[in-house]
């Protein structure tokens, strides 16, 4: 059977596809990462990965092998973690945090300071991927820990909301309604709203409300990322809604937008902190969820004017 080691050895090779950037990852020499896959595919009697000048993939017995050890991996870490959750000092080493584009940043931006003071040895590794990858990746213990914008349907995990994070009106700084502190939903009837593409989360509130209010949802032009809507507002094609902390940290700081909150009827998006069940970090968990919580608080749902930073 293969040793521990060498699965590591895999699972980094199927994450970078490169034997020398999966040795800089394990911190090994290529040579001797080499040689221990080669141990490796001795031992099993097939081959796991094929490589060539011009690319490095893995076999469908490497690609599925590899999927298994990340379970067998998780494993061995959440017995590492039960044998020292006892430990005064066991909240240290690396926590591998998968995020998505439009909420790691914003969120961690503002928790990073108090995560670092409450938990001064645990080294927080932030991943960035796609909404539809995440939930298998914590299944399969790729991560520890998911920030999300809404809550994974999933039974075996444990799911804490951190924030009801209201959207806010950004509009050109020359717009007729740009001078208030604050916008009535009515006063957005027969206004151009600008909306991210189906699928992303914030879409569907933004539609719902775009109806609910007689705004014009504009269907001919959709942003792929927060920061494309807000160039697109900056350029005059019409206003959007963002989240609060991307507003936070993107937007107070622009000279040719300006956000406002809604003085009611604000869309918002749930942001979320999900683990394992079975995770023997569970209370570990449970206390960053409570931290990065406090930190976000004067970001939620109050109807009050952002803070500026």
């Amino acid at each position: 059977m293969p040793r521990i080691q060498q699965l590591r050895y895999l699972v980094a090779i199927a994450d970078t596809l490169s034997f020398s950037r999966a040795a800089e990852a394990c911190h090994v020499t290529q040579p001797t990462l080499s040689m221990q896959i080669k141990e490796m595919e001795e031992r099993l009697g097939t081959r796991l990965v094929e490589r060539t000048r011009a690319r490095v993939i893995l076999t469908p017995v490497g690609a599925e092998i590899a999927r298994r050890a990340r379970t067998v991996l998780a494993e061995v870490e959440d017995i590492r973690e039960i044998a020292r959750r006892d430990d005064p000092a066991a909240l240290q080493g690396n926590m591998v945090l998968g995020v998505v584009q439009t909420v790691g940043a914003y969120v961690l931006s503002v928790a990073m300071p108090a995560l670092k003071t409450t938990f001064p040895h645990l080294r927080v590794v932030v991943r960035e991927d796609r909404m539809e990858n995440l939930p298998e990746k914590l299944s399969d213990g790729t991560y520890e820990v998911l920030l999300l914008p809404d809550e994974p349907r999933h039974h075996d995990f444990t799911s804490v909301l951190l924030l009801r994070e209201p959207l806010h009106v950004v509009l050109p700084t020359d717009h007729r309604l740009a001078e208030r502190e604050m916008i009535g939903p009515d006063d957005l009837a027969g206004e151009t709203i600008l909306t991210m593409e189906r699928g992303h989360r914030i879409h569907d509130p933004i539609a719902a409300f775009c109806e609910r209010v007689g705004a014009i949802h504009a269907r001919d032009y959709a942003g792929t990322t927060l920061d494309t809507l807000r160039l697109m507002v900056a350029t005059g094609m019409g206003i959007t809604l963002l989240p609060a902390l991307y507003v936070r940290s993107d937007v107070l700081r622009e000279k040719l937008v300006v956000a406002r909150p809604l003085s009611s009827g604000a869309p918002v998006r749930n942001l979320t902190m999900s683990w394992r069940s079975t995770s023997p970090r569970h209370k570990t968990y449970a206390l960053l969820a409570t931290t990065i919580a406090d930190c976000l608080t004067p970001w939620g749902l109050t109807g009050q004017p952002i803070p500026a930073s």
